[in-house]
C-alpha cells in the first residue's frame, strides 16, 4: 500500500498543475535498462510516460520487464514514479535531468522470488535531434533493502 501511496500523490501533483501550464507536452520513451543488483546483472525493456510541466520541471512514470537474466536471477519488473528537474543547455537540444520518486523492482531467483522497494534517485543527458524525437541516457540508484544500480538508454518522442 505504501508504494501505491507514493506513486499516487506524484500523480495528483502532476494533475493539480496542468491548468495553471501554459508550456506542457507529453513524452513517451523506450531504453534498454541494465540493472546491477549487487552481483547479477539483469536487463530489460523500460517503457516510460512522462508529462513536462514547463521548461524545467516534469513528472513520469516507468515500467521495465525483464529480458535478459544472470546467475539464475530473471527480472520480472520494475516500476517507477519521479519528479524530474530539467537544465536545457540553450538551444542545443541538450539537457540535463535529475530525478527524484520511488520504485519497486521483482526478481526470480533459484531459491524463489524477491521483491524490493525504496528511494529512487538518478541523473541523466538527453539530447532532442528534433522538436519530437530524442535520446536519453539516465543513471538510476533505489535504495531498498539490497540497493540497485540501474543504466538505461533509448528513444523519446515529445507529443
Amino acid at each position: 500500500m505504501k508504494k501505491f501511496t507514493i506513486m499516487a500523490a506524484v500523480a495528483a501533483a502532476a494533475l493539480m498543475a496542468v491548468p495553471a501550464v501554459a508550456h506542457a507536452e507529453w513524452y513517451a520513451g523506450a531504453a534498454y535498462t541494465q540493472y546491477d543488483l549487487d552481483g547479477p546483472e539483469v536487463g530489460g525493456v523500460t517503457g516510460r510516460l512522462g508529462y513536462r510541466i514547463n521548461p524545467n520541471f516534469a513528472v513520469e512514470g516507468e515500467g521495465t520487464f525483464g529480458i535478459d537474466d544472470d546467475e539464475g536471477v530473471e527480472l520480472n519488473h520494475a516500476l517507477g514514479a519521479y519528479a524530474v528537474g530539467i537544465v536545457p543547455f540553450g538551444s542545443s537540444g541538450f539537457e540535463a535531468h535529475g530525478r527524484l520518486g520511488y520504485q519497486t523492482i521483482e526478481v526470480d531467483t533459484p531459491l524463489g522470488g524477491a521483491d524490493d522497494d525504496g528511494l529512487a534517485y538518478g541523473v541523466g543527458l538527453g539530447w532532442r535531434a528534433t522538436n519530437n524525437i530524442g535520446i536519453r541516457a539516465d543513471y538510476t540508484r533505489m535504495e531498498g533493502d539490497a540497493d540497485s544500480d540501474a543504466i538505461s538508454l533509448g528513444a523519446s518522442i515529445n507529443f
